[in-house]
């Protein structure tokens, strides 16, 4: 995630609202390409920047579900590149997450 995706949370997360956003894994048809894990609804990203594979950064602490909006975090609009799988822990391109026929 990130690794945006992280097992504990940061210290003070920004409050998102996701009751607008709306989780559906048959149309986002999302998988580990290293595992084939596939996240659920519940599956939270948090933006930080500790073990990372990319240069530290000024992380807002949003906890939220990275597909989403595609890896965009909507507490600061970081846009993230990779995404840590929760089961196998290890990062992968964001973009690599999606089935290539689920490429927009």
């Amino acid at each position: 995630m990130v690794h945006a995706l992280k097992d504990s949370p940061p210290k003070a997360p920004t409050p998102v609202d996701l009751a607008k956003l709306i989780y559906d894994a048959d149309r986002l048809r999302v998988r580990c390409p290293l595992c084939h894990w596939r996240p659920s609804a519940e599956s939270l990203s948090y933006c930080q920047s500790e073990d990372t594979p990319k240069p530290p950064f000024n992380a807002c602490g949003t906890a939220w579900n990275t597909f989403l909006t595609r890896g965009k975090c909507p507490g600061c609009g970081h846009q993230w590149k990779w995404t840590s799988c929760l089961r196998c822990h290890e990062a992968s391109l964001h973009e690599d997450w999606y089935e290539s026929d689920a490429r927009r």
